[in-house]
C-alpha cells in the first residue's frame, strides 16, 4: 500500500481533533504507510520567551541563532515530539518519534547565513523510511544535522514534509487552522500552478499562504503526489480525505 504523508503544524497540535489519531491508526492497519511530520511553532515561543529571547523571522522561516536552535531542538525532540507520540500510543504501539538525527534520515543543505542555522533535507533515506514504515507510524520533528560537520539545523516543517513526500512519491495532507485556501470567504476545492499564480497575482492568495501554495506547486513538480490542505479540528479529516471527499484545498497539476 501507499505511503502518506500528514503534516501537523504546531498551531494546530493544540486543536488537534482526537479522531484524526483514530484516522491515522487505522490507515495503518487498513495497510498504509502514514509519516507524520510535525512543527512546533507555538511551544517553541513560548520556551524562547522563558529565556527572554524574542523570536524574529526572515520571509517567514524562524531565525535560528545558537540559542533559539538550542531552545528549538529540545522543545520539538523534548517535549513536542513525545506527546505526540504518547497520544498516538495510547490505545496502541505501533508509533515511534524521529528526527533528521536518527539513522542518516537524510542531510542538510544549509540556506542563506541571515537565517542562521536553518537547513533543507536533502538525500532522503528512502530505505530507512520504508524499513520503519513496516512496523511503525514514524513521527518526525523537523530538526536535521549535517552530516560532514555534525552541526543541528533547524527545518521548517512544511519543507520537510514536502521533502518527504517527493522522495517517497507520496500524497501530502497539511493538517492547518484553515480549511483550506480562501478566495472570496470561499474554500477552493482545487487549485493548480496557473491558478495559484493568478490569484496571488490578484493579491488574493498572500502574507503566509503565498509561500505554502508555491511549494506545494513545487512538490507536485518534483514528485509529490498532490497537497491538501485541509483542517486539523475537523473530525475525521483524514478519513474524509482518503475516501475522496470535499474537504480542503487539493493542490494537483
Amino acid at each position: 500500500m501507499s505511503y502518506i504523508v500528514i503534516k501537523i503544524g504546531g498551531s494546530t497540535l493544540t486543536h488537534l481533533h482526537e479522531s484524526i489519531i483514530e484516522d491515522i491508526i487505522t490507515l495503518k492497519k487498513q495497510g498504509y504507510k502514514p509519516i507524520i511530520v510535525h512543527g512546533g511553532g507555538p511551544f517553541i515561543n513560548k520556551a524562547l520567551e522563558n529565556e527572554g529571547v524574542a523570536p524574529k523571522f526572515e520571509d517567514g522561516l524562524r531565525v535560528t541563532t545558537e540559542t533559539v536552535l538550542s531552545v528549538t531542538s529540545q522543545t520539538l525532540i523534548g517535549q513536542v515530539n513525545p506527546q505526540l507520540v504518547s497520544k498516538m500510543n495510547h490505545n496502541s504501539n505501533i508509533s515511534i518519534g524521529i528526527n533528521g538525527i536518527d539513522g542518516k534520515l537524510f542531510d542538510i543543505n544549509p540556506l542563506s547565513e541571515k537565517y542562521g542555522f536553518v537547513g533543507e533535507p536533502i538525500d532522503m533515506n528512502t530505505e530507512f523510511f520504508q524499513h520503519l514504515t513496516n512496523h511503525f507510524i514514524p513521527v518526525l520533528a523537523s530538526i536535521g544535522i549535517k552530516q560532514d560537520t555534525r552541526q543541528l539545523y533547524n527545518i521548517n516543517a512544511d519543507t520537510l514534509a514536502y521533502k518527504v513526500a517527493q522522495a517517497l512519491t507520496a500524497p501530502i495532507y497539511l493538517l492547518s487552522d484553515i480549511p483550506g485556501v480562501i478566495i472570496d470567504k470561499e474554500v477552493q476545492l482545487k487549485l493548480n500552478a496557473e491558478s495559484i499564480q493568478y490569484f496571488i497575482d490578484k493579491e488574493d492568495i498572500y502574507g503566509g499562504m503565498i509561500p505554502k501554495v508555491q511549494d506545494a506547486v513545487e512538490a507536485i513538480e518534483l514528485g509529490c503526489q498532490k497537497v491538501v490542505i485541509a483542517a486539523g479540528n475537523e473530525p475525521h479529516v483524514i478519513d474524509k480525505l482518503v475516501k475522496g471527499a470535499k474537504v480542503g484545498t487539493t493542490i494537483q497539476r
